[in-house]
């Protein structure tokens, strides 16, 4: 709905040509006519920027694209110079939302030839009016560039609402799996053991009452278990993260290197934060076209970095609450953290901590 307003609104534009015309006392019938011309470009026009603004993105009557072209020639006679300046913008957008991509770069140039030949026929000389087709043309490549950018972005928040749902998806997966294993055995030995309990309670107390110590005992580990299985819930997984990276980066246009050394295994969640503050950054803050992912242990720690060559350092160097966040998170694993612009241009997020133990 919103969209279908934006390009409404622009329509009033037109009234300025219109409005010249009128201006001039025209005779009845050409005045009729000029009002039911443009009332026709109006409508034509938003039947198909309208008609692709819905799935699936392209105009179901392409006839209509065609009728719009051929209502803005008939009036370009009566209204001269300003109607050509002013539909040049429409036509190019109408053209932009309805035409595949190539199609669109055939249809503005055919656009740009007319304008250009039709300036001189409506009394224009091309040499005093040059900046209207320039307009056209550069007016054509800012949408084209625009709907792309449109395109990618919808592309990227598709992905990460993809990315999400399957983590929470195997979240889920992996909580159910570890609450079925360890409340499954628990349970099912702590039954039979309060069947034999009851049984014996009769004929052999001191045995009851050691089959339920051992039922009071299974209870306790059970509970244990379960806190563990929930502490280690926000628990990253480093292969996760790094398939995560693969794919936001690679719908943002990311080419990714990555170079994985063995970590060990009680490092491994907290350089997985990095991983995913330093992929998460380069999708949102660099404009960058290749990162580099290194984990690795050296010199007794383990590290992982991730640089990019964008040109977005200072919007992520200044710090925001995720490297605030990751930034504690590595400092209570004893390490450091590193996050600013490299010589080259580029970003380098870098988190160093100790190693404790072997890979």
């Amino acid at each position: 709905m919103k969209g279908r307003l934006r390009t409404s609104v622009y329509l009033v534009v037109l009234v300025w040509p219109v409005a010249e015309f009128l201006a001039e006392s025209p005779p009845v019938v050409p005045a009729v006519l000029v009002v039911a011309g443009v009332a026709c470009f109006a409508l034509l026009y938003l039947r198909v920027v309208w008609t692709a603004l819905d799935p699936p993105h392209r105009n179901a009557t392409p006839f209509a694209l065609a009728a719009l072209y051929a209502v803005t020639a008939a009036m370009a006679p009566l209204l001269g110079e300003m109607w050509v300046f002013a539909t040049s913008y429409f036509l190019i957008t109408a053209a932009a939302t309805a035409l595949p991509d190539r199609a669109l770069l055939g249809t503005a140039a055919l656009t740009i030839g007319g304008i250009a030949l039709a300036l001189p026929l409506l009394g224009s000389p091309l040499a005093e009016v040059w900046w209207i087709p320039l307009q056209t043309a550069v007016f054509t490549a800012a949408i084209r560039a625009f709907l792309r950018l449109n395109a990618a972005n919808a592309a990227l928040s598709r992905a990460n609402a993809e990315v999400e749902r399957l983590a929470v998806d195997n979240e889920r997966l992996r909580f159910a799996r570890d609450l079925h294993d360890i409340l499954g055995h628990s349970l099912a030995v702590m039954t039979v053991k309060s069947q034999l309990a009851g049984r014996l309670v009769t004929a052999d107390p001191d045995r009851a009452r050691a089959e339920m110590d051992e039922v009071e005992e299974l209870s306790r580990q059970a509970l244990s278990d379960v806190r563990e299985a929930i502490a280690g819930y926000r628990d990253l997984s480093l292969p996760g993260e790094l398939d995560g990276a693969r794919r936001a980066l690679s719908a943002a246009g990311v080419r990714l290197e990555v170079t994985a050394a063995p970590l060990p295994a009680d490092l491994e969640p907290v350089l997985a934060w990095v991983v995913r503050e330093g992929a998460t950054n380069v999708v949102r803050h660099s404009g960058a076209r290749h990162c580099r992912i290194r984990l690795g242990v050296a010199d007794g720690h383990a590290y992982a970095e991730v640089r990019d060559d964008g040109r977005g350092a200072a919007a992520t160097a200044t710090g925001g609450n995720g490297l605030r966040g990751l930034e504690e998170r590595v400092r209570l694993a004893g390490g450091a953290l590193h996050a600013g612009p490299t010589g080259d241009g580029g970003f380098l997020l870098r988190a160093r901590v100790p190693v404790t133990g072997e890979p």
